[in-house]
């Protein structure tokens, strides 16, 4: 246990120093803006200003997912090619929990995402977002992202073990978007569509995030929260056991440098 929350914790600090330096984060932030003011005038100039917030909480997500998708299909090719993995897998901490401690420090990214996206609705548009129910929407954040970095740890897990599986990593994105509810709701979705999106957490956080930012109380919220953090759970053992296979078969074959 000591030494997986220590991998951890070097892996977040590692990862949100990197980030800081990298083109790449600014270039998934760049998107927020201007997604938030496409969605927001489909909805505002269609008459349908109920749906406004959706508009703000949609980019947020998405540019999570984006960062997460990217992050899970890029460090590790980066560290074998930086001289980085050989070392990681040889020290003394647990590599999962490396990859999962970075890819929690990547989800930062959420932070000014949700800024960008209420700047762009208030400033562009003069529609303001209120968030009516602060304690769900800080709680519904912080497991989204676990979720989220969770996710992509069993994502890159799979990448490590399969190199293949890479080709369908920019193929994950709208899918996943419509799936789960994160800019129509499942509840407009039809059935056949609508049920396999509730084995995605993030129809599970999109709908928190939307519910703590309207006026009415928010109902199960603490059944829900489980439902994202379940989820989140089951996607790490997945990436846990995944990725212990490999290095097992890597060390013994001597092929890590190779696959």
């Amino acid at each position: 246990m000591r030494t997986a929350l220590t991998g951890f914790a070097l892996g977040s600090g590692f990862q949100a120093r990197t980030m800081a330096r990298s083109v790449d984060t600014y270039f998934t932030l760049a998107t927020v803006p201007m997604t938030t003011a496409v969605l927001l005038s489909m909805m505002l100039y269609s008459g349908r200003t109920d749906l406004a917030s959706y508009a703000v909480v949609a980019p947020t997500l998405m540019a999570l997912w984006t960062a997460a998708l990217m992050f899970a299909g890029e460090m590790i090719a980066e560290d074998r090619e930086n001289g980085r993995l050989e070392l990681l897998v040889a020290s003394p901490v647990s590599p999962t929990a490396l990859v999962f401690g970075r890819l929690c420090g990547a989800m930062l990214v959420s932070l000014p995402a949700f800024g960008l996206a209420i700047a762009t609705a208030g400033l562009l548009f003069g529609h303001w977002v209120t968030v009516h129910h602060p304690a769900v929407f800080v709680l519904s954040a912080l497991a989204t992202a676990l979720a989220t970095a969770a996710t992509a740890t069993a994502l890159s897990a799979l990448f490590i073990a399969a190199p293949g599986a890479r080709i369908v990593q920019n193929t994950l994105s709208m899918p996943v978007f419509l799936l789960s509810g994160v800019v129509v709701p499942l509840a407009f979705l039809p059935l056949w569509a609508a049920a396999p999106g509730r084995l995605l957490y993030l129809s599970w956080g999109a709908d928190l995030f939307r519910d703590s930012l309207a006026p009415g109380p928010v109902e199960h919220a603490a059944a829900r929260l489980a439902a994202v953090l379940l989820l989140g759970a089951l996607a790490l053992a997945f990436g846990t056991h995944t990725m212990d296979r490999f290095l097992r078969r890597a060390r013994a074959e001597g092929s890590l440098s190779r696959v």
